[in-house]
């Protein structure tokens, strides 16, 4: 069987799931922050999307140095946020079909600059840098809800507010 699928099963339905948790959110909130250290539900929301679209960068190379990249405009709406979200994971899902289990078996680094930030395999990368990176962000979207009294959408089984049995 190859890598990539069980990677690509995993990361449709983490995908699905942040997909709900976007839908759930209203631009009025756009500006919210929960603590002066905190990144608004904007920033929020603009620093996740690109993240299912690093898969290419992943597999298709042997490091990331985040010193040389451009970070992405800001995107200001609800349908331009959810419309990128669907751009990226469509990215990312063509990466992980192509992928061979050599690839993901590939050494590859991120660094910033001179300090290496990790180094492992790509399918380490892809788990810890895409999938897990989204779910913890996505967990934070999750907090911004409820401290706004909006719906939490469930996450895997149920949520206070989203009975899924």
């Amino acid at each position: 069987m190859k890598l990539s699928n069980i990677i690509l099963e995993e990361f449709e339905d983490e995908m699905n799931t942040t997909r709900r948790f976007l839908e759930t959110i209203s631009e009025e909130l756009f500006d919210y922050s929960p603590h002066n250290k905190s990144k608004s539900f904007k920033q929020l929301i603009n620093h996740m999307l690109p993240i299912s679209s690093w898969i290419p960068v992943i597999t298709q190379n042997v490091e990331l140095d985040w010193s040389k990249v451009t970070p992405p405009a800001a995107i200001g709406s609800k349908a331009e946020i959810l419309k990128q979200f669907e751009a990226n994971v469509a990215i990312g899902k063509k990466a992980l079909v192509d992928a061979s289990n050599e690839q993901l078996e590939e050494a590859w680094t991120m660094r910033n600059g001179e300090t290496v930030l990790f180094s492992g395999t790509k399918r380490t990368a892809i788990r810890r840098y895409v999938m897990n990176h989204t779910i913890h962000h996505r967990a934070q979207l999750g907090v911004y809800l409820r401290l706004n009294d909006n719906m939490v959408p469930a996450s895997y089984v149920s949520s206070a507010d989203d009975k899924l049995f």
